[in-house]
């Protein structure tokens, strides 16, 4: 009887939790290094931006990882087409993108005259998170086909 309430298997539970200890660790890293350069005097983005990229890119690197070491999905979902799912959501997050730079290229001049890109930083890497995901999920099912095949 499995009475987990997500469906992963032991080694499923203790790979998703290695990794996670691992992009926790690598992102107080990552922190700390952002909190000394900017004690430095170096800033690199402005302040809310940097600190949630750094979030956003550990996640994406976690949710990558997740996906490649089959630690994400349940063994009964992984026959399920997942793919479809994941490319709608790459389709409109590239539409949001497209939709938002053209509000923000306008709207971003007007402010004190100066140009913020932090928005359209973030929806770039919020993108190539989602597409990464699309490509690690392709790359898995035609290597589970292929271990199938065998």
């Amino acid at each position: 009887m499995n009475n987990n309430k997500n469906g992963l298997d032991e080694m499923q539970k203790q790979r998703r939790n290695s990794i996670g200890n691992q992009m926790f660790m690598i992102m107080t890293y990552l922190m700390f290094i952002n909190i000394g350069l900017h004690s430095f005097g170096f800033e690199w983005l402005e302040y809310p931006t940097r600190t949630f990229l750094i979030v956003v890119v550990c996640l994406s690197v976690y949710l990558v990882r997740l996906i490649a070491s089959n630690a994400y999905l349940p063994t009964q979902a992984l026959n399920r087409n997942g793919i479809i799912g994941l490319v709608i959501a790459v389709a409109f997050s590239i539409a949001l993108a497209i939709a938002a730079i053209n509000y923000l290229g306008v709207s971003a001049e007007r402010l004190d005259g100066m140009s913020d890109n932090s928005a359209l930083i973030l929806m770039i890497i919020s993108a190539v998170g989602l597409i990464g995901a699309l490509i690690t999920m392709a790359v898995k099912k035609v290597n589970d086909k292929d271990d199938k095949d065998d």
